[in-house]
């Protein structure tokens, strides 16, 4: 049990250093520092000696409980002068930690501080890019946006989100670009190449790292952490009351902020199961609603017609298109990850037919259809990832087998002669998916993770409060 609390002080402690160096400055981000105060007043926190006090996990535990349960176990340990002084340091250290200050612009939180349960999409359908937007649009919609969080109040979940979102943009993402673009170089024996001896590592150490967050942040929110009163786990991870920064948000984010909230299991279905008939007639009342012509308004209902006329006629195998990796199994997604290592076949096409067989196994039957009108806004989006994905296979394969890659073209036209081959130099094809991978994806999740708030019902009495783990796929 020691051994365990010490765990999790040390990855706190990590924590704590990674988010100072990411957010950085005097006094964090840049924003931060240009922080205006419409009032010069703090959040009060409340501690009266008799109030009790509860062990929580990350959800609840601030870095300043954080700060109070180290700094008590390692009291004993320190010099007599320490000992002495104590009262001073510990309070110097709460007074910097209560200057330094974060917009929540630059936080990302984790799916329960927005109020979702381990049966919500949110906990399945989510990557660090769509859980800070979701994060944000949420700000937005409950009138957050802009305002300033104490470092002395921040939660070890919201710096663990926001330390592994900076490292999924500025490390992650990049890594897999890199590795999708580094070309065969040479032959070492067979199919693997010098490439694939260099891309191996690249390709595990992602996968290893992406894990050990997920155990990470799914293990903190549910552990003991810090012991904490029942004023200070109301307050955590609240923004300081009356302090802004200097920021508008846009129209359009306000508008759309308004219409959506957090997907709900019980009371609020995701916008990606919604069905495409709705999508229509959705668009169709917003152009009529921006128009003032009341012949325009005609000719877009009578196109609306017309589109939802065919869509009910024109039929589709659904389950032909393949289960989004997402919904992958562990064995299905490890297969599909280390696939990507086979010649010609790794890759999308692989991804298909662990898809097909994930929809056989779980029943589907292949062979029916059903009117696009009802096909959902998940399933079209899946079909383009894929339709996407597999059109960027066949391009690399042709420029591998029979074409010259545009990278390798562009040198030859500049320095005639060399001589350059598509094995000596970075291929194009990591670029050309990056739109899919990092675009659609975070797109979809985002869908995923949010229903409409026309949608909402009010929510029926909860049974039980027990989580799930979270799926890997796509991290």
């Amino acid at each position: 049990m020691r051994n365990y609390k010490w765990l999790v002080s040390s990855t706190v402690v990590v924590v704590v250093a990674c988010l100072a160096v990411a957010l950085g400055g005097e006094r964090g981000v840049g924003a931060v520092a240009s922080a205006q105060p419409t009032q010069q007043s703090v959040t009060p926190v409340a501690k009266p000696p008799d109030e009790p006090k509860e062990c929580v996990g990350s959800r609840f535990a601030t870095f300043g409980a954080v700060y109070d349960a180290i700094f008590d176990s390692l009291l004993p340990m320190l010099p007599a002068e320490i000992k002495r002084q104590s009262s001073t340091i510990r309070a110097r250290a709460h007074r910097d930690m209560k200057g330094l200050r974060i917009s929540s612009l630059a936080v990302s939180n984790h799916p329960a501080h927005l109020g979702a349960d381990e049966k919500d999409p949110i906990m399945t359908y989510r990557d660090p890019i769509s859980q800070w937007i979701v994060s944000q649009l949420i700000d937005v919609r409950e009138g957050r946006s802009g305002q300033a969080i104490e470092v002395e109040n921040l939660t070890v979940a919201q710096a663990v989100e926001t330390v592994w979102l900076y490292l999924y943009v500025t490390v992650m993402v990049p890594l897999t670009i890199l590795r999708r673009t580094v070309p065969a170089i040479a032959t070492v024996a067979g199919p693997i190449t010098v490439g694939t001896l260099l891309t191996f590592p690249i390709l595990l150490g992602v996968f290893a790292s992406t894990q050990i967050y997920k155990v990470v942040s799914e293990k903190l929110i549910d552990s003991c952490i810090a012991s904490v009163t029942r004023s200070q786990k109301e307050n955590a991870g609240k923004p300081v009351k009356d302090l802004r920064f200097t920021q508008s948000v846009p129209a359009i984010v306000r508008e759309i902020a308004g219409q959506v909230d957090i997907a709900d299991a019980d009371t609020c279905p995701s916008i990606g199961s919604i069905p495409l008939s709705r999508i229509v007639t959705r668009t169709s009342n917003y152009l009529q609603l921006i128009t003032t012509d009341p012949r325009t308004d005609r000719q877009i209902a009578a196109a609306a017609g017309q589109v939802q006329d065919w869509m009910r006629h024109a039929r589709v195998h659904q389950n032909l298109i393949p289960a989004d990796p997402a919904d992958f199994t562990t064995p299905e997604y490890a297969l599909s990850q280390l696939g990507v290592l086979i010649p010609y076949v790794g890759g999308t096409p692989l991804d298909i037919g662990i898809g097909l067989a994930h929809n056989r196994n779980q029943g589907a039957d292949l062979g029916a259809t059903v009117p696009v009108s009802s096909l959902t806004v998940t399933k079209t989006l899946t079909a383009a990832y894929y339709a996407y994905a597999l059109a960027a296979h066949v391009v690399e394969l042709a420029w591998q087998e029979g074409g010259t890659d545009p990278s390798a073209a562009l040198l030859n036209d500049l320095f005639p002669g060399a001589g350059i081959t598509a094995d000596m130099v970075p291929r194009s094809a990591g670029i050309i998916g990056a739109p899919n991978l990092y675009g659609l994806v975070v797109y979809h999740n985002v869908l995923r993770s949010m229903c409409l708030a026309e949608d909402k019902r009010p929510a029926p009495t909860k049974t039980d409060g027990k989580r799930v783990p979270v799926s890997a796929a796509r991290w």
